[in-house]
């Protein structure tokens, strides 16, 4: 299991990690941290980088002197413990488990993918959509920009044998792109909670954002709706640690009308997400389609709310939408502005916060893990080299 993450703390790794073993498989794992879970029979850390790698004036020469192959060699391969390589080389793996861009030239190399390294399945998941063209314009972006575009490539490359993304839109995008045949859609959705609804309060509606401090999450939008609504709407921000964001968003809430009822809370433990949000009533995820990959979220939060049992509110996104309506679990807004969510969130009735949360209570036996891990498992056992 390839993964440039600290996988015991990425819930999407960590499940992967979880279904091989239960389903019988012995897991190593290459990345940063520690060792992710007890199950793992062998964690290799990632190396850190020589500090030539690093440097402003590493990262300019490596940029525009080294050619592609040896670049990454430097930037990834040497990082790589000789015994986790020693083990690639023999061919001693029936699978390996690419998470993401950041490890497809290994592909490529002969020193680490002999012939007998590439007669294993060999697996992509793609956590996200990877824009061809990045997004900041910066001089830095521009310099890193030609060998981002050649790792992005190998996505594309024809040694996997299968391939699973986040939701079918992106894999749609993928498709389209590569010409590969279909990614097998394996969502962020942990396991189930065996838990009820918490009883809805008729004076207060408990409103929720839990997740990435990021002010692309809608949080501006948020806020300017509090200004309006009445004041049995409660606003909570759990949010994981960024201080730039976290400073911003304080002030703002520091200086806002309603400041009485909203506040910003830590982040509560992974495995015990499910069971501290209960507590609230309905989630906000409230992405304006400013890119891809909010365009087409489908994130953790969605169904982590789902397994806490709250309603869920969301834009016109169409991954969530979809699921919002088909489970009757909370409310899609109309328009991506401010006074759009306002308006939806005034409409809601305590009876009808009490139906959504029933509504997430039934949704939540369908939508777990399980259905997730058979499709991953599926996808990694029978996958042939088709392109």
């Amino acid at each position: 299991m390839l993964s440039y993450s600290v996988i015991e703390s990425d819930p999407r790794v960590r499940r992967q990690v979880d279904w091989l073993t239960g389903a019988g498989w012995a897991v190593d794992t290459l990345g940063l941290g520690g060792r992710p879970t007890t199950t793992v029979r062998q964690h290799f850390l990632l190396e850190e980088p020589s500090r030539w790698v690093t440097t402003r004036s590493g990262v300019l020469a490596s940029q525009l002197l080294l050619p592609a192959r040896v670049r990454f060699r430097r930037q990834i391969v040497d990082r790589i413990p000789r015994a986790a390589r020693e083990r690639l080389r023999s061919g001693q793996y029936d699978l390996v488990v690419f998470n993401e861009t950041e490890f497809g030239p290994l592909l490529d190399d002969p020193t680490v993918f002999t012939p007998e390294a590439l007669q294993a399945r060999l697996h992509l998941d793609l956590h996200e959509y990877h824009n061809p063209v990045q997004r900041r314009q910066t001089l830095g972006a521009r310099i890193t920009g030609p060998h981002y575009r050649w790792v992005r490539s190998f996505i594309g490359h024809r040694a996997f044998t299968s391939r699973s993304v986040v939701n079918a839109p992106i894999g749609r995008l993928y498709v389209d792109e590569f010409g590969v045949e279909p990614l097998v859609p394996v969502r962020n959705i942990p396991p189930f909670v065996d838990q009820e609804p918490s009883p809805v309060d008729p004076g207060e509606t408990r409103l929720l954002f839990h997740g990435l401090a990021s002010w692309k999450r809608g949080f501006d939008a948020i806020l300017e709706a509090m200004t309006v609504l009445p004041e049995r709407f409660t606003m909570t921000f759990m949010l994981m640690p960024n201080p730039a964001v976290h400073a911003r968003l304080r002030e703002q809430v520091d200086a806002h009308p309603a400041r009485d009822r909203i506040r910003i809370v830590p982040p509560a433990p992974m495995r015990e997400l499910a069971q501290r949000i209960n507590e609230y009533d309905l989630e906000i995820i409230f992405y304006r389609p400013l890119e891809r990959n909010l365009e087409f979220a489908l994130p953790n939060k969605f169904f982590e709310a789902v397994q806490g049992r709250l309603g869920v509110v969301v834009g016109e996104s169409p991954a969530m939408a979809e699921l919002v309506r088909e489970h009757g679990i909370g409310v899609v807004v109309p328009g991506f502005d401010a006074a759009d969510l306002a308006t939806a969130l005034e409409g809601l009735t305590p009876d009808d916060v009490v139906r959504v949360k029933a509504a997430s209570d039934r949704a939540a036996d369908v939508l777990n893990a399980e259905v997730e891990r058979e499709a991953f498992l599926a996808a990694v056992e029978n996958g042939t080299r088709a392109g």
